[in-house]
């Protein structure tokens, strides 16, 4: 059986988007399964500026007009097996209108992950464009489909509102615990402690706007010590800073911008808490990086990650994702932290990823879906 991932982009992990990241470990694990992998990228640039890696990549030219495809791209899939699965990454990417036709027409299977875009907090933005957009060109995509990889709960409980067929299927992200770093020596001898984020800086969607007033809260009302570290970028970064400017924490904030590799890994190894409080997500990486590296984690049910982490005792997961609450698990991180304690909850964060998150297991269920099963 081949199997092609197809993504917007190159599948470098080195980037912010986290489907990159995604795509790129689970083709090198089912290659590493034996089966053959190839990923597809429709992208601006065919420039080959990416990692090594141990699958094959193919580069199409992307169309200004995004309802078409290159004459590439279909002229591949023609000549693929029966035999040959195609994996879509990303919901509401017109590209895949025309992808998904051309595949039904050379009668080759796909299956797509919507990466969190029909979960009923995304479906809301842009509401109405999304509605009719859906009725004119996803249905068809979705419907068609072999399967439907969920990585989230909250999209599997949409479906039933979007589709008459649901066939869709719950499996997460994975994460390597041996590609992060183990050395967890620069969070000893600290008299504070360390809160961090790292993603993309889309306040609204990320919940940063609650993260900095939570943390406002804990410095101001009940009294915390500690910092609060925010690694990434986007249009909104100088936004954020002027908040931490007018809520007075701007000394006790650390805004260190993009960061990536080993030099993102070793700010991580300093956190001792990280905080991800999206209102809309589909399964966050950055918290599995974090968990992996025995950092207790602080999680929006928005997330889809709240359950895991508290049937775990891996951070808390929030009930209600404001910045009470998020003021409130700062304080009792701060306590945990003072008494030797917050190490424990770093070490069953560490065995979550172990036993929930393992990418050569979800590989395989993936290649189940792809055969049926």
């Amino acid at each position: 059986m081949e199997i092609i991932h197809l993504i917007l982009g190159k599948a470098n992990p080195n980037r912010m988007n986290g489907v990159n990241k995604v795509v790129n470990s689970l083709a090198t694990h089912q290659s590493d399964l034996g089966f053959d992998v190839s990923v597809w990228g429709i992208t601006p640039s065919l420039e080959e500026n990416y990692p090594s890696r141990n699958y094959r990549t193919e580069l199409f030219p992307s169309k200004r007009n995004k309802l078409r495809i290159s004459k590439k791209v279909t002229d591949r899939i023609m000549e693929l097996d029966e035999n040959a699965v195609v994996h879509l990454h990303g919901g509401f990417i017109p590209e895949f209108y025309h992808v998904s036709r051309a595949l039904k027409k050379a009668g080759v299977r796909y299956v797509l992950t919507p990466h969190g875009a029909y979960n009923r907090i995304a479906m809301q933005r842009s509401k109405w464009r999304k509605k009719i957009y859906f009725s004119m060109f996803e249905r068809s995509v979705a419907s068609n489909a072999h399967a439907l990889h969920c990585i989230g709960q909250s999209e599997i409980d949409e479906l039933g509102k979007l589709l008459e067929k649901n066939n869709g299927v719950l499996i997460p992200n994975g994460q390597n615990v041996e590609d992060l770093r183990s050395d967890l020596g620069n969070r000893k001898n600290k008299q504070n402690p360390v809160f961090g984020f790292i993603g993309r800086i889309d306040i609204h969607t990320k919940g940063l706007d609650n993260l900095l007033n939570g943390f406002a809260h804990f410095i101001h009302q009940h009294g915390g010590k500690g910092k609060l570290w925010i690694i990434g970028d986007g249009t909104e970064l100088q936004i954020l800073k002027d908040l931490a400017v007018s809520l007075n924490i701007e000394k006790d904030v650390r805004f260190w911008g993009k960061r990536f590799g080993e030099e993102k890994l070793k700010l991580m190894s300093e956190m001792d808490a990280f905080f991800h409080p999206s209102r809309n997500e589909g399964l966050p990486g950055a918290v599995l990086e974090a968990a992996g590296m025995k950092i207790p984690c602080v999680v929006s049910k928005e997330s889809n990650m709240a359950d895991y982490v508290n049937s775990h005792n891996a951070g808390i997961g929030l009930g209600i994702n404001d910045a009470h609450n998020i003021a409130g698990s700062m304080q009792d991180l701060e306590v945990q932290f003072r008494n030797g304690k917050i190490s424990d909850l770093g070490e069953n964060a560490f065995h979550m990823v172990k036993t929930e998150f393992d990418w050569n297991s979800i590989a395989d269920q993936l290649i189940n879906v792809y055969k049926g099963k």
